[in-house]
């Protein structure tokens, strides 16, 4: 390989511009919310932003230097549905659930869940749901699940496009599959720091240090296994649900606990090496990528 794509253009460059536009626009988003509060920022909201920064690069490195994007948007392998919506979640609940129960000698769920004399279900007001039977409340659970599944992985489809779609396969030219997802989760996990720092990504009790110190090992496992559904797949799709369901339902239980008094970082730190154990051994099943397919833009 000479390091250039079919157009010519040289992927060593575009892949650096690539990376460079990306940090840079996560420092500066990061600056803007930090400077301003923080978490307790006034522009907080501005935080969704980062999740369409990849596709924002991408953009502008295909057009400032005429670089392509390939993607069969009709590509859907419906095997691997499954997996994508429920691989992660599963090893992440089958990892942090136990460790809860350890530490509680029960899993504590909300008081509210447990039917009231009436024999109705009575769910607090700022969840908004009122009274239910109990299908009621599975309905509106399984309502919960889907309709946050979709908007979180609508999100996802534009970090999805960048990370994924575009770096992933121009990486694969360079490299092993393996290196290439590797390296693909190492970049994208480092991406995030910026976002901790400034409380973008925040998470209630825990300091922006040791969540910078510990939220990037779950990025890095969690790349792992989105790398392999794109290699085994080549679906951006599939890998938009798969990045959809881990950050809507990889800790979906714990949204309908109690306070719990297990560290997060000992039920955090399950979930993570439960991911990484998963994606090196799905790694190490010598995947490659799919062949290419006719009739991609």
């Amino acid at each position: 390989m000479d390091g250039r794509s079919h157009l010519g253009v040289n992927t060593s460059r575009a892949i650096c511009v690539f990376v460079a536009i990306a940090y840079a626009l996560s420092i500066a988003l990061s600056l803007v919310v930090g400077l301003t509060g923080g978490h307790d920022s006034p522009l907080i909201g501005l935080g969704f932003l980062s999740m369409v920064i990849p596709t924002v690069a991408m953009l502008i490195v295909r057009f400032s230097m005429s670089e392509y994007l390939k993607i069969d948007w009709t590509r859907f392998p419906l095997k691997y549905l499954p997996p994508a919506l429920f691989l992660m979640p599963v090893v992440m609940h089958a990892a942090m659930l136990p460790v809860t129960a350890a530490y509680e000698s029960r899993l504590p769920w909300e008081d509210w869940l447990t039917p009231q004399p009436d024999g109705l279900y009575h769910a607090p007001v700022q969840r908004g749901w009122g009274t239910m039977t109990f299908d009621g409340l599975i309905g509106r659970i399984a309502l919960n699940a889907v309709v946050g599944l979709t908007v979180v992985s609508i999100l996802a489809f534009f970090e999805e496009v960048g990370w994924r779609a575009w770096l992933l396969p121009r990486l694969v030219e360079r490299m092993s599959a393996r290196r290439a997802v590797v390296l693909t989760s190492l970049i994208w996990a480092a991406w995030h720091i910026p976002f901790v720092l400034s409380g973008i990504q925040h998470v209630d009790g825990v300091s922006p240090v040791s969540l910078v110190l510990t939220a990037p090992f779950g990025i890095f496992a969690t790349g792992l296994v989105i790398g392999w559904l794109w290699l085994k797949t080549e679906s951006i799709w599939i890998v938009s649900l798969a990045h959809g369901a881990l950050n809507n339902w990889g800790q979906y239980a714990f949204k309908y606990m109690q306070f719990v008094r297990a560290p997060d970082s000992v039920v955090g730190g399950a979930s993570v090496l439960a991911l990484l154990v998963l994606g090196i051994l799905l790694l190490t099943r010598g995947v490659a990528p799919a062949a290419p397919q006719k009739g991609a833009a």
